[in-house]
């Protein structure tokens, strides 16, 4: 069956597949949608957490542990990615050196350690903030 898109679905799908560089939180996102397409609070609320399920976003947390953070990752371009985020400015990225990625979870593996790499993202300072 074929799930029915909202206006305000689509609204905010726009709004991150233009901004795909950047995470947002919840008043980014208010601020940042253009003001003839006003979607309240809590549909943002229940169309992010949507999102996040359906892997269209990744949702990570500020380093101040305070607020969510969401970016535009859909799973078909980065599922089996490890994720870098700059705690500075927020950006996400993929872990873009598959030896590195490999050594990683080579080492993981050898303390009988598996990584979920859907799920992981390394927090550190990315080289512009640096």
């Amino acid at each position: 069956m074929k799930e029915y898109q909202t206006e305000q679905r689509k609204t905010l799908l726009r709004f991150f597949q233009e901004n795909q560089e950047h995470t947002f939180s919840i008043d980014d996102i208010i601020r940042g949608l253009p003001p003839e397409a006003p979607i309240s609070r809590s549909a943002i609320y229940r169309n992010l957490d949507k999102m996040v399920r359906d892997d269209l976003l990744k949702k990570t947390i500020e380093s101040t542990g305070r607020k969510s953070l969401y970016q535009y990752a859909p799973c078909k371009t980065c599922c089996d990615r490890l994720h870098l985020r700059c705690e500075k400015c927020g950006k996400i990225m993929h872990l873009e050196n598959e030896s590195a990625e490999s050594d990683l979870t080579a080492l993981l593996a050898k303390n009988g350690f598996v990584l979920d790499e859907h799920a992981t993202v390394l927090v550190g300072v990315c080289k512009e903030c640096k």
